[in-house]
């Protein structure tokens, strides 16, 4: 009965170990050793069931990661399972090092732009699907400051059954204007995502109605088709963007504005 609740609690734990940034077979020759708390690399390979000499390799890997040390006598070494809060330490450095590596990413950005041209003639289009698409396509507007959308928020809640854009910007602000058909997701809406002096919405008249999205940022138009595929179309291209900002403005100037500054 122990067996079977030590097999339980493997089980629940090994996503977990993966999501903390180890291998999988570093996960299984890790909770071999912690179950061990001490054993040689024969000892340690039979229990997580791989070959001595990867289970070596696996073992330097996880004492550099700082979950496991060795002692050596004579010629004989016994590898030592460190506590597993070491594991929450590894984490938190993990999380600490692509904070550090983002700052660089973002700084690296303009020089990376100079690398490609917007694209002005020939225009790019791509099809993304699902809530990974979307994900995708909205991690694209956050690196776009003073995006600018035609949205229809009843269309998204019941489409997902909950309000998404927590879910996929998380803390992270908007920083763009918003253009929605007037309706009761709106107003819902309005009451749930807070404007600032950096995100803005406004309603569109009464007789303007549409069931899709369309952001425009960058030198990108991207549409949202709430289809049973929540179909994504991307679309590249300066020309075409700037003449949706222009229809964007001339709208934004007739709408309702929702909040007083």
């Amino acid at each position: 009965m122990k067996r079977e609740s030590s097999t339980q609690a493997n089980n629940a734990i090994r996503p977990l170990l993966k999501r903390a940034g180890l291998e999988e077979k570093e996960v299984e020759v890790y909770l071999a050793l912690l179950a061990m708390k001490s054993g040689r690399v024969t000892s340690i390979a039979a229990a997580s069931k791989q070959s001595r000499s990867h289970t070596y390799l696996v073992l330097q890997s996880l004492e550099k990661k700082g979950l496991v040390s060795h002692i050596e006598s004579g010629k004989v070494i016994q590898f030592i399972a460190e506590p597993p809060h070491r594991i929450v330490n590894f984490a938190k450095d993990r999380v600490q090092e692509w904070k550090e590596t983002e700052t660089l990413l973002e700084g690296a950005l303009p020089q990376l732009a100079s690398l490609t041209s917007a694209i002005i003639d020939q225009p790019r289009v791509t099809t993304l699907r699902g809530l990974e698409g979307t994900k995708q396509v909205y991690r694209d507007v956050l690196l776009q400051k003073g995006f600018c959308a035609f949205f229809n928020a009843e269309v998204m809640f019941k489409a997902f059954k909950q309000n998404v854009v927590p879910m996929l910007f998380g803390e992270q602000k908007l920083q763009g204007r918003e253009l929605f058909v007037d309706n009761e997701g709106a107003r819902r809406y309005l009451k749930e995502i807070p404007q600032d002096d950096n995100y803005e919405i406004r309603l569109l008249p009464k007789h303007m109605q549409f069931l899709s999205e369309m952001v425009i940022f960058g030198d990108t138009i991207a549409l949202f088709a709430y289809d049973d595929e929540l179909t994504i179309i991307k679309i590249e291209n300066q020309n075409f963007a700037d003449t949706f900002k222009a229809l964007f403005e001339g709208l934004w100037k007739s709408a309702t504005v929702t909040r007083k500054r």
